[in-house]
């Protein structure tokens, strides 16, 4: 079995470059304004914060302040501090924070496997629906477990078993479509992220990789076999 990384370095690089070509994927253009729901460490916000540029702005939010210093060290590695607001707040409920036809895209990026109820999908993504403009883009970025070979059933494997919830495509759309956008559509982005057994064995927070004892009992022998490969995305998105 062969893996096309092999270095920590190389694997972080690669990760920020598919974010980066899902952000000019889903329209995001120099200076338009974008809100991050669940920025999470803030990887995804420093690659539309990249794009956007310096007469750009991105709003980040997150419920939780616990990845807030990996979160600044993304913004201070690709030097985009100044463009990246965040704010601490309930995805699900954001008025008084973030006001009505705010922002020209709306996106997040593996924010739904967090959620435990597909009914927290509709309200977010009515709240998504409430600050893009008219015209504007909410766009919803995750995992397919439309698992293809062993190296990425290790990978949703990992975080199914720590809790991480993985909705059937159409409850998705089906929030979109309630929010009352238009044009709702679901594309596959395939890439080609494959790293050993001695990555996948090493905490790697930019590809959401951890390791301990009970995954060396549940997947080890799996990860010494195989490795692991990152999934295909599902690029979930309507119009205002």
């Amino acid at each position: 079995m062969s893996w096309n990384i092999t270095d920590s370095k190389v694997l972080e690089d690669t990760i920020f470059k598919l974010k980066f070509e899902l952000v000019h994927k889903i329209g995001v253009c120099p200076d338009m304004t974008v809100v991050d729901m669940g920025c999470g460490q803030g990887g995804f916000t420093a690659s539309l914060a990249k794009v956007v540029g310096k007469h750009g702005k991105v709003l980040a939010v997150d419920i939780s302040d616990e990845y807030l210093g990996e979160f600044r060290e993304n913004l201070r590695k690709w030097n985009v501090r100044d463009v990246v607001t965040f704010f601490q707040a309930d995805a699900a409920d954001l008025r008084g924070v973030i006001s009505d036809e705010f922002a020209d895209i709306v996106a997040s990026y593996r924010f739904l496997e967090e959620l435990e109820h597909p009914e927290n999908i509709t309200r977010i993504v009515k709240e998504m629906a409430r600050i893009v403009k008219k015209n504007g883009r909410v766009c919803i970025i995750e995992l397919s477990t439309d698992i293809k070979n062993e190296a990425e059933e290790n990978y949703i494997r990992l975080h199914r078993e720590s809790g991480d919830s993985f909705f059937e495509p159409h409850l998705v759309t089906e929030a979109i479509e309630e929010a009352k956008l238009k044009h709702v559509n679901v594309e596959a982005f395939k890439t080609n992220i494959w790293f050993s057994p001695e990555l996948a064995k090493q905490d790697q927070s930019c590809a959401q990789v951890w390791y301990t004892q009970e995954e060396e009992n549940r997947l080890g022998s799996l990860i010494d076999k195989y490795g692991m490969k990152y999934p295909a995305l599902l690029i979930f998105s309507g119009v205002r």
